[in-house]
């Protein structure tokens, strides 16, 4: 009955694709990618709670594309870029999760 959040924003990834599979069932679901990667939504069905995607496409070249794919279900699923909060907590204590 608890929301989800997945953070990339600290990881290291030298694939080119990463694919994630997200349902926000009854409880929402926060996917959270560094700036210079993008992501694919055309794979998520948005169900009643729908799919927001605050990303851009703006993606760095060596940097992952993010596949979504699964449903938004009743509570949905969000993908973004780092909130102010989280880019304060990268910037100040960039080795620390």
């Amino acid at each position: 009955m608890g929301g989800v959040k997945i953070d990339f924003t600290r990881v290291e990834c030298r694939l080119t694709e990463v694919a994630v599979e997200a349902y926000g069932e009854t409880s929402g679901v926060t996917i959270v990618i560094p700036d210079a990667w993008a992501a694919d939504t055309s794979g998520m069905h948005p169900g009643v709670g729908g799919l927001t995607d605050k990303t851009t496409p703006d993606r760095l070249p060596g940097t992952p594309l993010v596949r979504l794919t699964g449903s938004g279900g009743m509570a949905g699923v969000v993908i973004r870029h780092p909130n102010r909060r989280e880019r304060r907590k990268l910037h100040s204590n960039p080795t620390q999760g």
